[in-house]
């Protein structure tokens, strides 16, 4: 059987400019903030981000270029409003929002 343990690094490579990626946890709760942190190091380009609702790591994700596109439910930081970067990049249309409520 094949080794299937991986480093952080050598996973988030193998996500493609392009992909379509899944993110855990919910708004300021739980998010992968080491995997997003990979992603923006290795330059990854044109995700589309997929969350229930997200918060710092879909704005930051939208902030760094690193998002074309989100589908979401909400994405802010509960009780002090909407992610700004992620705002902006959609108010622009740099990144296309998919809302599902």
């Amino acid at each position: 059987m094949a080794d299937k343990v991986a480093s952080l690094g050598e996973a988030v490579r193998r996500i493609g400019d392009g992909s379509t990626v899944a993110l855990g946890g919910n708004t300021i709760h739980r998010s992968p903030c080491a995997a997003i942190a990979e992603m923006i190091r290795q330059g990854k380009k044109g995700l589309t981000l997929v969350k229930t609702a997200g918060a710092y790591d879909v704005d930051v994700l939208c902030g760094t270029g690193v998002a074309d596109a989100v589908l979401a439910a909400y994405v802010g930081f509960e009780n002090f409003g909407l992610a700004p970067r992620f705002r902006r990049a959609v108010e622009s249309g740099r990144v296309k929002l998919y809302e599902h409520t």
